[in-house]
């Protein structure tokens, strides 16, 4: 831990003495990216620090991914709407498919080489930021009440005792299509077979189908929600506030997440977005939004630093020997079926 803050301390000495290159103040990159700590994370550790060092503005533009993507797809053949878009890796695979993403030069983007393989794309199209795992978070105080044991597998959702009490996620979000596709695989499918996982999560006694983080942790705050299919990310984040919130990866194996950072075909100032885009995967930044949200870095460079993080590797799948416990959706193969299972499960669980 002594090691992860000494190192942290000389690199933001590092990142804060470096002078402005040639200032450019007539350059503004747009990025779409997500808003809430993920938006503050990117702000802190990069944005306000590159602008410092370069002079080029930063403005960005809150959404969620789908809306970004859809903005993109109406304006190609023009000038772009963003510079640079953050995705979730579910979109990340549409907005590619789409053609809306630009290739990354390895000759200004030089932290590609230093990204984990699984973090890197082979037509040098997006870079994963940072990984991040859906497991089970749950409330202690009520399962402890309930004479409920922690949960070890996914299949304890189930419990016939927790029914009114299990929150699950829609199939809107990314969140719900992970669950689709854990309990495809589980039930003899993959993800070219949704409505396999749609037809077990419809047997769950639900409390509610969230699509919104928010509204869920205001229920799991209040003890309406005992246990819930959700990412370690605002689950710990809980759990730093001191509520009785845990999380597990099950003994099954979790689903791991990462996002993504792309430039944006037809962007005004690619050389400058792309200049950004590498200064949001230098060992500095990843470490700081790692620590902030928390995540796992996709700079091997950090991996050392992270090593001796035991409260950060507690929280985040942080080391490549955690990579291995999560498995990373083919989400090529599940949009081609997505249709399929958004029909599915509107027909059995939002009837």
């Amino acid at each position: 831990m002594k090691l992860a803050k000494t190192t942290m301390a000389a690199l933001l000495g590092v990142a804060l003495s470096l002078s402005p290159a040639m200032a450019q103040q007539d350059i503004t990159l747009k990025v779409a990216s997500f808003a809430g700590p993920f938006g503050e994370a990117l702000q802190k550790y990069a944005f306000e620090i590159f602008t410092k060092r370069t002079g080029i503005k930063v403005e960005v533009v809150y959404a969620n991914p789908a809306d970004h993507l859809a903005k993109m797809i109406a304006s190609r053949g023009r000038e772009a709407p963003f510079d640079i878009v953050a995705l979730d890796d579910d979109v990340t695979a549409l907005a590619k498919d789409s053609g809306v993403l630009a290739k990354l030069d390895p000759a200004i983007v030089t932290n590609l080489k230093h990204l984990y393989p699984e973090g890197k794309d082979k037509d040098d199209m997006y870079a994963t930021m940072f990984y991040f795992s859906m497991g089970i978070a749950y409330n202690k105080d009520k399962l402890k009440a309930a004479g409920i044991p922690e949960p070890k597998s996914w299949n304890d959702l189930w419990d016939p005792r927790l029914a009114g009490h299990v929150a699950v996620p829609d199939i809107i979000n990314i969140q719900g299509r992970d669950f689709v596709i854990q309990m495809a695989r589980m039930n003899g499918g993959d993800e070219s077979t949704p409505e396999k996982g749609i037809d077990k999560i419809a047997e769950i006694k639900a409390h509610s189908y969230y699509s919104s983080s928010s509204t869920l942790q205001a229920q799991m705050e209040s003890g309406d929600v005992w246990m819930v299919p959700w990412n370690n990310m605002r689950a710990t984040a809980m759990a730093d506030r001191r509520l009785p919130i845990g999380f597990v990866i099950p003994k099954e194996g979790g689903i791991g997440n990462t996002d993504t950072i792309s430039l944006v075909a037809g962007s005004r100032y690619p050389k400058e977005a792309q200049m950004l885009i590498n200064y949001i995967l230098d060992p500095f930044a990843q470490l700081g939004m790692a620590k902030l949200l928390p995540t796992g870095p996709s700079n091997m460079l950090v991996a050392a630093v992270v090593r001796a993080d035991t409260e950060l590797a507690r929280k985040a799948p942080a080391t490549p020997e955690s990579h291995k416990e999560l498995y990373l959706p083919n989400w090529t193969l599940f949009n081609k079926n997505l249709k399929k299972a958004t029909d599915h499960w509107n027909r059995k669980i939002q009837k």
